[in-house]
């Protein structure tokens, strides 16, 4: 007898605790906020895009992350304003992506290659995905550095960006103090606006 009162508050206590542990379904809050996460070090002395956790010591690293970047706050307006010879160039024609590349995320070209670029001197700039305007945003241009700050909600491109430039070509390598995503955008200057190519 006392055996079976023993079994069933045991039964009613693991019946308690399962119950209680069942995950509820996310609000919108909360996937806002995991959409949104801020870049971490995850314990580790470095700071990384993605930290990927566990070792594989017999054979090279093969894991892909198909993970947008974290949003980071870009201090544009902390920059001088960049010079009227820099600001004509940005803005001449439209700079349309051809290609883009991170290590641990072989697709992230799909995420650029329909958009392009409008930039304006009053240091404004337009996303624009195929012919059709997507989002605006500001920028600023640190010319010892040669860094670029776009600042904007798609954190596909908002952050802080070392230049190379080869006439109306400009590489965007996401290396920088903000800017910790490895990725590598190619942008052509155009000067047809988006779809009459």
């Amino acid at each position: 007898m006392k055996f079976n009162l023993i079994l069933g508050v045991l039964l009613v206590m693991i019946s308690y605790l399962t119950c209680k542990n069942f995950q509820k379904t996310p609000d919108a809050a909360q996937v806002q906020t995991a959409e949104t996460e801020e870049y971490s070090t995850k314990g580790y002395n470095w700071r990384a895009s993605h930290v990927i956790e566990g070792s594989n010591p017999d054979s090279a690293s093969t894991s892909q992350m198909k993970k947008a970047p974290a949003h980071v706050n870009v201090p544009w307006d902390k920059i001088e304003p960049p010079s009227t010879s820099r600001k004509a160039f940005m803005s001449t024609g439209w700079w349309v992506s051809r290609y883009a590349f991170q290590p641990s995320d072989t697709t992230v070209h799909l995420n650029y290659m329909t958009k392009t670029l409008k930039f304006r001197e009053d240091q404004t700039f337009d996303i624009f995905e195929k012919d059709k305007l997507q989002e605006s945003g500001n920028w600023a241009f640190d010319d010892n550095k040669k860094v670029l700050f776009l600042s904007c909600k798609n954190t596909y491109f908002n952050n802080s960006w070392k230049v190379q430039e080869n006439g109306f070509r400009m590489v965007l390598l996401g290396n920088t103090d903000l800017n910790v995503t490895g990725i590598q955008i190619r942008l052509d200057g155009s000067r047809t606006p988006p779809g009459t190519e």
